[in-house]
């Protein structure tokens, strides 16, 4: 049997490249002057050549949105109301702005082999912000990154904004992908193209600023999903100057990796209730785990990669809705301590707690039983964490979009060992069944991170597409397809 000892949840998104970007190039200025205005696209002079224009922020509107925001608790959280006001995605700290040229981009992008359907155009800066978002009803700090092509034309159209969500990085402010070089080039890449990226962090992983105060809520879908909104709500708060001299538009597409896939259908589905000034052009979720409770089921019935992702679920979400107190019921102790304490204090807390070689040993067996006879979902509160935290099973209805070119790329690797593929191709199915408007992609013999890596090509030519307008093709609405060799591909796999 694997031991659990050799599960540690923590996988990395960066190209292997993209650790070479840990260093400026040219001048890398502090703006720390003060935060930005925060105005509508705030800092634009009357005598501005282009006047960018972006709404204020808001939440809710109609009744079956007010009916959401007036009640989002859930499986026995303490009740509270998401808060409608215009500090949402205020910039309360600027970093420095971190200078990259498009030549330097293109040079690496080429050393490691990797073709995109376009070269990096643009120099850019990237800047990690401080911005404020809400938590169970509170306005709270939180830390992203926004990056942005620099000595633009004043004259030229806004860009688009593109909102990035990282994978699995840990479960604590010391955690934060915002300081990881690999994110801040993935950041860049991206802006190089084209685009404003906004790259949040999420609650509890906190680059800097006062320390959060808990742990990351991991794999919960609202938290993630609102500190992601308000960090797109937060790349038009800094000024022309601090953001290059380009404007931004108020529409966006979303595009994350494993936890960034399951964070990326998340803002699909609270997109409408929680930022409805904002519109969605499409959303690219890969190796995305939607049907958290059939994921959660395999990881409690056998030892695998996945069974440390629920355990720290378990061991996070149990702190954001209340029940920390009683993961007793989940853990055989001493873990029902150890794993709270390590979860928040190192990025590879199972190396810390060294978890046993066999299930029982560290899950209560009225956990391990309803896995293995299918009514994990109705234990409370575990199930309803697992249920509601799952696209295919959450009771949040889905409010569609209006946009007819409108859709999600589904994006899976062949031979995944974390996100099991089965189980989400029957989550695309599902998903499908229930109105939305999804493209599937295999990659053949992909590994986990791969799948993204690999199909980074792909994904491009489909945000442009979002972004252009451009219907879904009918051959490839909602249809299941075989694994293909995706453009990335190394050439002797």
């Amino acid at each position: 049997m694997v031991s659990c000892m050799e599960i540690v949840p923590r996988y990395d998104y960066s190209l292997p490249w993209i650790l070479a970007l840990g260093f400026c190039i040219g001048a890398c200025g502090s703006d720390n002057s003060g935060p930005a205005d925060n105005g509508t696209d705030a800092g634009v002079d009357a005598n501005t050549p282009l006047q960018c224009q972006f709404p204020l922020p808001q939440v809710g509107g109609t009744p079956a949105t007010d009916a959401l925001a007036q009640k989002p608790a859930q499986c026995g959280q303490a009740d509270h109301q998401w808060l409608n006001v215009p500090e949402l995605g205020k910039i309360t700290k600027l970093g420095d702005e971190q200078l990259y040229s498009a030549a330097l981009l293109t040079g690496l992008l080429e050393l490691e082999g990797i073709v995109l359907p376009e070269a990096p155009m643009y120099d850019v800066a990237v800047r990690q912000v401080l911005y404020t978002t809400q938590d169970r009803g509170s306005l709270i700090e939180a830390s992203a990154l926004i990056a942005y092509p620099v000595e633009v034309d004043a004259k030229r159209d806004p860009f688009e904004l593109l909102l990035l969500l990282h994978g699995t990085a840990g479960f604590t402010d010391q955690c934060s992908p915002s300081n990881d070089n690999g994110q801040v080039g993935f950041a860049a890449i991206f802006a190089s193209l084209g685009f404003v990226v906004a790259a949040p962090d999420y609650l509890g992983l906190k680059g800097t600023g006062e320390p959060t105060g808990f742990v990351h809520p991991y794999l919960v879908g609202q938290p993630t999903a609102i500190a992601s909104l308000d960090a797109a709500r937060a790349a038009a708060r800094l000024t022309r100057e601090q953001r290059g001299g380009g404007c931004v538009q108020p529409r966006f597409v979303t595009f994350g990796g494993s936890q960034g896939g399951h964070a990326a259908l998340w803002v699909d589905r609270l997109a409408p209730y929680y930022a409805p000034e904002l519109s969605l052009a499409g959303v690219v979720a890969t190796v995305a785990p939607a049907d958290i409770v059939s994921q959660s089921r395999r990881a409690l019935s056998q030892i695998v990669k996945a069974t440390g992702n629920v355990i720290s679920m378990m061991g996070t979400a149990s702190s954001w809705y209340g029940h920390q107190s009683r993961l007793s019921e989940v853990f055989v102790p001493p873990f029902d301590t150890s794993i709270p304490n390590a979860l928040a204090n190192s990025c590879d807390p199972l190396d810390e707690v060294q978890p046993p070689d066999t299930l029982p040993a560290l899950f209560q067996p009225e956990i391990l039983s309803a896995a293995k006879d299918g009514t994990l979902a109705e234990v409370e509160p575990w199930g309803c964490m697992l249920k509601e935290s799952g696209l295919t099973t959450t009771s949040v209805a889905r409010i569609p979009p209006t946009e007819s070119s409108y859709g999600i790329l589904f994006v899976q690797g062949q031979a995944d060992p974390l996100v099991n593929p089965e189980i989400e191709r029957k989550s695309f199915t599902e998903l499908c069944n229930q109105g939305m408007h999804l493209q599937y992609l295999a990659c053949a013999s992909a590994p986990h991170v791969e799948a993204t890596i690999w199909s980074v090509s792909e994904i491009l030519t489909f945000i442009r597409a979002r972004f252009a307008s451009e219907p879904m093709a009918p051959e490839l609405f909602c249809k299941l397809s075989d694994p293909v060799r995706c453009s990335g591909t190394p050439a002797d796999i």
